[in-house]
């Protein structure tokens, strides 16, 4: 989670929903490490107390609009996505968002993942390894248990495979996605080796495939921990702006 190649967060819902405090509720509970690459703030600053009116200050109210609206209807597995323009300090880019809803505990969360439209969404780049973004300092007020619960909620599929490409712990929303990642898994996973021949301190690869149905599919191939042998592997849909044939 906290290691993951594009971004995770969640937000906690005020218990009266549809009524909310702008100053105050959907504040920020967790965001992977990542964030600080892209909006230039740690995790940590943002899970302060901050929420969208801190962030975004000229429309938060459509966030706040939206989070209400995911967090009512549209407990996993449905999942919400949405395509936006995004400003931030460190990047003004386009961004797909995938939300869903979860409870923990008394609480309902908002949990998202998204990721800029770099050069592997837009179709211009169907393979690219490289290196995950910094290690940063836990998040003190996120508990174990969460972690374990937000992973199985993800609106993104996601599992851990060993190294022989055997799937060894897999989310919800895997099953739903079974065709597209037996068809991918194993490319995929020859091309993550040939670069490790090269460079073993790599731990980072990003994809887009079509599956034999013409499925066009995004995946992410991560080694969050580099001493040991189990990838994490994610896939959702790819958005269908541009494609050129590889």
């Amino acid at each position: 989670m906290r290691r993951s190649p594009f971004v995770i967060y969640a937000k906690v819902a005020p218990p009266n929903l549809p009524l909310y405090n702008e100053d105050s509720d959907f504040p920020y509970f967790f965001f992977s490490d990542n964030i600080k690459s892209i909006y230039g703030l740690t995790p940590q600053f943002l899970c302060s107390g901050r929420n969208a009116k801190a962030d975004h200050p000229d429309d938060y109210q459509n966030y706040f609009k939206d989070d209400v609206g995911v967090c009512q209807r549209f407990k996993h597995p449905k999942i919400k996505r949405i395509v936006e323009h995004w400003r931030m300090p460190a990047m003004h880019t386009t961004v797909l968002i995938r939300k869903t809803a979860m409870d923990f505990g008394v609480d309902r969360h908002l949990l998202g993942c998204f990721s800029p439209f770099d050069d592997v969404e837009l179709g211009v780049t169907s393979f690219c390894a490289g290196k995950l973004p910094e290690r940063l300092k836990e998040i003190e007020t996120v508990p174990e248990e969460w972690y374990v619960a937000a992973w199985k909620h993800l609106p993104n599929a996601a599992m851990v495979l060993d190294g022989d490409g055997t799937v060894v712990e897999a989310n919800a929303l895997v099953t739903s996605h079974k065709g597209e990642i037996d068809s991918v898994m194993k490319p995929c996973l020859e091309q993550v080796y040939s670069t490790l021949e090269l460079d073993s301190s790599l731990d980072s690869w990003k994809f887009w495939k079509k599956t034999p149905e013409g499925n066009k599919v995004r995946i992410w191939i991560s080694r969050p921990d580099p001493e040991s042998s189990y990838f994490h592997m994610s896939l959702r849909p790819k958005h269908d702006i541009l494609t050129f044939n590889f």
